[in-house]
């Protein structure tokens, strides 16, 4: 295959510029959902919103998919009971982990919740078109396109099959940074800390697995039960 042959210059290259552009796609999405949750639009105008908003997510999973196909190492497998397991046991692990880190934000930064997760909350609260929305996208739509891109396409298109813990670092790290707060001067470590270690999760299964459905299955529990709790606690508050 293509990709385990060194790759020159030009190739990680353009390779790379393929994926800022991707990083700047996955940051894009969600700037139509910013119109609605200000309540300035009418009704026609938030449901034609509605409409473009879910249209881009469509668009950044086929470019995301198309780039993953072209560049990386693009396979179809089935999703079986040990990968359920394993999807399982990661997320129970990731939890465990979330609230030790979860306890010693309280302590160092003070905050019960990271920045991320306190946007979401934001925007789930503004009103009922963009809590449907953004749980929607939040849950099926940017596991899919997230994993595509930090998993999929990184890995593959930047490092041999051969290779384990460098990808998963790497992608680890690489996951955290969209979700931390843009301001430097509010840059969390125990938040980015958080992320990174769940996009670690993330590649250690897809990289174990070879299998991007796993790592997906993997994102999409962590954000069925986050941001569904999310969703209860404003509904039944």
């Amino acid at each position: 295959m293509q990709n385990e042959r060194k790759l020159t210059f030009g190739e990680y290259f353009e390779r790379l510029m393929i994926f800022i552009g991707l990083i700047i796609v996955v940051g894009s999405v969600q700037l139509p959902l910013m119109f609605i949750a200000q309540g300035k639009l009418s009704a026609i105008g938030n449901y034609a919103v509605a409409a473009v908003y879910l249209l881009g997510f469509v668009v950044a999973i086929w470019l995301a998919q198309y780039a993953y196909r072209k560049y990386g190492r693009y396979e179809v497998k089935k999703v079986t009971w040990q990968n359920v397991k394993m999807i399982v046991i990661a997320w129970a692990g990731f939890i465990v982990v979330e609230i030790l880190l979860g306890n010693l934000n309280k302590l160092v930064y003070h905050v019960t919740q990271t920045d991320n997760n306190q946007e979401i909350q934001t925007l789930l609260t503004s009103n009922h078109l963009t809590l449907i929305l953004m749980g929607f996208t939040a849950i099926f739509c940017s596991p899919i396109l997230e994993e595509t891109i930090f998993r999929g396409y990184l890995i593959t298109a930047f490092f041999k099959s051969t290779s384990k813990w460098a990808p998963i670092i790497l992608s680890g790290v690489v996951f955290a940074f969209p979700h931390m707060d843009p301001d430097f001067a509010h840059f969390n470590v125990i938040s980015f800390l958080t992320y990174a270690i769940l996009g670690c999760a993330l590649a250690y299964l897809y990289i174990t697995t070879k299998n991007l459905k796993v790592s997906i299955g993997l994102h999409f529990l962590n954000n069925l039960i986050a941001v569904g709790g999310m969703i209860a606690s404003i509904l039944y508050m």
